[in-house]
């Protein structure tokens, strides 16, 4: 069956919460770890960005696989602010079908960069498709991680 990206429902909130859940404990080490595993409702997803259509999800069927949130920001720039795929669903090409899908998204904003906060772990992935590191910057759960950005074309 083939993956279909599409942009999230209010409804599919919950699940999207418990994947993001799955995932973040699937990668998470150490102090980060801990600290999700003392403070589970540190993993959420807010309904306002559900409701400005800036989650878009991977599915097979009706079984969502994977998802991605943009904010846009001043400026052209926008932000891949999360991305998570299932577990049991990694190195399937679908973290990177939902990359290409947010930066579609972000050029019909009118971006022309996009850049993600990225930890240690997962540099190289974003590395592959395209991004470069221009930064640090500290996290809310206290690490610092690679500031990350990528020129995109615009839809014309």
């Amino acid at each position: 069956m083939q993956l279909a990206i599409r942009i999230a429902h209010p409804d599919d909130r919950l699940n999207l919460i418990a994947l993001q859940r799955r995932a973040s404990l699937a990668a998470a080490t150490g102090d980060v770890l801990q600290q999700l595993l003392e403070r589970p409702d540190r993993i959420d997803l807010d309904e306002e960005i559900l409701a400005n259509n800036e989650v878009i999800v991977a599915e097979r069927g009706t079984r969502i696989l994977g998802f991605a949130t943009i904010v846009a920001h001043d400026g052209n720039d926008a932000e891949l602010e999360g991305l998570f795929v299932d577990p049991v669903h990694w190195r399937q090409g679908i973290g990177r079908a939902l990359v290409r899908a947010i930066e579609r998204e972000a050029a019909a904003w009118g971006a022309t960069r996009l850049h993600v906060l990225a930890a240690a772990n997962i540099v190289p992935f974003y590395a592959v498709l395209g991004f470069e590191i221009v930064g640090e910057q500290r996290t809310e759960l206290g690490p610092a991680a690679l500031l990350m950005a990528k020129p995109i074309a615009s839809n014309d």
